[in-house]
């Protein structure tokens, strides 16, 4: 378990870095890629895993949802889980260290395993978050294009 500076080192970098990091991913799918919001099947799902204490499993259903044969009407899903491998990927191998200074030379798999668990978390209610925001203005402007 990291130390109670690195928890609020986490809390810091979450409400600033992550959850404005986590808006950007969202809208730059779904405003500028066009990309659909996720369905609630999706957002359940990623939640659970998220809140897994092992990186490697959120590692495992990221990647299992990416290489699925989505059907072309749900291809946004499959976009959505490349883009997020691919912000997991960048953050635990340049940013954690260089970036955000939580790992120091000489720890090990294990430590980054549990700070990636705890950013990934993180991380991934904020992009829920957004997504339910995203969605309700969806509807609102489909409401109002329909009166």
């Amino acid at each position: 378990m990291p130390s109670a500076e690195r928890l609020q080192q986490l809390w810091n970098l979450s409400d600033t870095v992550l959850y404005t990091e986590a808006v950007a991913f969202m809208q730059r799918l779904v405003d500028e890629q066009g990309c659909a919001t996720l369905p609630a099947s999706q957002v359940t799902g990623l939640l659970n895993i998220a809140n897994a204490t092992i990186y490697t499993e959120l590692e495992r259903f990221i990647q299992h949802q990416r290489e699925r044969n989505w059907p072309e009407s749900r291809k946004d899903i499959k976009i959505f889980y490349t883009e997020l491998e691919k912000w997991f990927t960048t953050v635990k191998n340049r940013r954690l260290k260089g970036e955000f200074h939580l790992v120091e030379e000489g720890h090990g798999n294990r430590e980054i395993d549990e700070l990636m668990a705890l950013l990934a978390h993180d991380f991934i209610q904020h992009l829920v978050a957004e997504n339910g925001l995203l969605a309700v203005k969806k509807a609102s402007a489909r409401v109002k294009r329909g009166r």
